[in-house]
């Protein structure tokens, strides 16, 4: 009987120790992520999954906007709100009228809370591509956020009858206040932390560096073409791998090597900011290539 007791005790022994075990560890399925050491979701799950939809449900608009179109939806006296992210100082200088001013960075943080998410958002910095940046952020944070093309230097500016529309009035920011998921406002927090203290301000890596690496045949980058496979297929740089900018390329993030910086590039810098945008909040380390293909890198070689 002692021996029977004994060998039942030995027994619960055995599954109590079994059962405290350490739980199997099942991998990320999101590119660009660390796995997880414990059962629970991982904190910035809902920064991933916030980034991964915002190609799969990408506008056939892309999200940008020219300035001729905008003035017409002015025009007609449609519910906006107009985000200025150039400095403070160029903003006084001139800026779309009733246009509020977050510059880049820590400026779009502070206003963060109080962008609306009931109305388009509609973004511009001087050329296009820092805004571009914004817009996929804010997207994230559940603003309904569009870039208006080229920006004010080379697309505001230069429109036509523009200077009807312009002031330079200060309009405050709305008091009113409009909730973001604190995981997401914190990645926000960081992305402009990282894109304003780092060695690549605005995370703009330049035709000069690419070239370098290009020229030593290096493997410690990628490169990231998004233009279409057609102009990609006419003429890329060399090594370069392609992911078509649009709906639902996300998909395709899975190919980009991993522990790696991305360098993006596209026709202008204005897509390849938005994926910018993306990637890095899926946790990759990615820049832009100023200028993209057509006015950064023309003067180089390609191959096909």
């Amino acid at each position: 009987m002692k021996k029977l007791v004994s060998l039942l005790l030995c027994l619960v022994l055995v599954l109590s120790m079994a059962a405290c075990g350490n739980p199997s560890v099942t991998p990320s399925e999101n590119p660009g992520t660390q796995n997880s050491q414990n059962s629970e979701t991982p904190e910035t799950d809902v920064v991933k999954e916030a980034a991964m939809a915002y190609f799969a449900n990408f506008a056939d608009d892309r999200n940008i906007i020219s300035t001729a179109k905008l003035l017409e939806k002015i025009d007609a006296k449609e519910d906006m709100f107009i985000l200025d992210i150039r400095s403070a100082e160029d903003y006084g200088k001139s800026h779309l009228k009733g246009a509020v001013n977050a510059p880049y960075g820590t400026g779009v943080v502070e206003a963060l809370e109080h962008i609306p998410n009931d109305v388009p958002v509609y973004v511009n910095c001087y050329s296009g591509q820092t805004s571009s940046q914004t817009v996929a952020l804010l997207r994230a944070a559940g603003k309904y956020a569009v870039n208006i093309s080229s920006g004010f230097n080379s697309g505001i500016s230069k429109t036509e009858g523009i200077d009807a529309y312009l002031e330079t009035t200060v309009n405050p920011l709305p008091t009113e206040t409009y909730e973001v998921d604190d995981k997401i406002e914190a990645a926000i927090a960081k992305y402009y932390t990282d894109a304003t203290s780092g060695n690549f301000k605005n995370f703009h890596f330049g035709v000069d560096k690419v070239k370098e690496l290009v020229d030593a045949q290096s493997d410690a980058y990628v490169i990231l073409d998004v233009r279409s496979a057609d102009d990609y297929a006419k003429g890329h740089i060399a090594g370069a791998i392609n992911i078509p900018f649009g709906k639902n390329m996300q998909e395709a993030f899975n190919t980009i090597p991993e522990g790696k910086p991305v360098v993006i590039t596209c026709y202008s810098g204005q897509t390849a900011s938005q994926v910018l945008g993306v990637l890095r909040l899926l946790g990759y380390e990615a820049y832009n290539m100023p200028g993209g293909m057509n006015n950064g890198w023309k003067d180089n070689p390609v191959v096909q």
